[in-house]
């Protein structure tokens, strides 16, 4: 199952979260700084922008046009550059109580989707064999213009909690886009909470977000 909402309806969205899981920079300065601090904390500065223009810290990846944001403007919040070449990036922030971590990245050679995904799933399987698929009808947010990214739902154990975990994937021209989003044990708004993200987050590489 899934369902298209406009940019200002995601907004909204976002906006009925818990408290904390809110903007919490105060000014549109106090944004700027925390996603420059970000930046700089990666070393990635040749790869990311900071394109903050209100009270949510955004960072852009250039070569992929992925946009990331912090809602919590969190110490947590991170760039991670798995290749110096830029190529292969992730960007992980708080929503609420769900940790989703947006992964963009170039490969040498051409995977599809599912085969993404499938490298995914046997690597959860892998790091906690005790994790089960969950089945069901999830309600994954798009923008209208999107395609449905792939998606897989475990219910496993992390650092002795049990959780739920998911993996979302698209692709877009040479790029692979990955979420993982993790959080409260049996919470379906997981799904809706990390797809929105990533929504957001492609919306650029999509052609749907202005032009730099």
């Amino acid at each position: 199952m899934f369902r298209h909402l406009s940019a200002a309806a995601i907004g909204l969205c976002l906006l009925a979260l818990p408290v904390h899981a809110q903007a919490q920079a105060a000014s549109e300065a106090e944004a700027r700084a925390h996603a420059d601090q970000i930046i700089a904390d990666s070393g990635g500065a040749a790869f990311f922008t900071n394109i903050t223009d209100s009270d949510m810290p955004t960072v852009l990846h250039r070569p992929s046009g992925m946009v990331c944001e912090f809602p919590g403007a969190d110490e947590r919040d991170n760039i991670r550059l798995f290749q110096s070449s830029g190529m292969d990036v992730g960007c992980s922030t708080w929503i609420g109580r769900t940790f989703v971590t947006i992964f963009a990245t170039r490969y040498d050679e051409i995977y599809s989707e599912e085969e993404v995904m499938g490298a995914a799933v046997r690597a959860i399987q892998r790091n906690t064999p005790g994790a089960r698929s969950v089945d069901g009808a999830f309600d994954i947010r798009t923008l209208p213009g999107q395609e449905t990214p792939l998606l897989t739902v475990f219910d496993l154990e992390l650092d002795r909690r049990q959780v739920r975990s998911l993996i979302l994937v698209r692709h877009i021209d040479d790029w692979s886009f990955k979420a993982r989003g993790t959080g409260p044990a049996g919470d379906d708004s997981v799904v809706e909470v990390a797809s929105m993200a990533f929504s957001i987050a492609l919306q650029r590489a999509d052609g749907l977000g202005a032009a730099d």
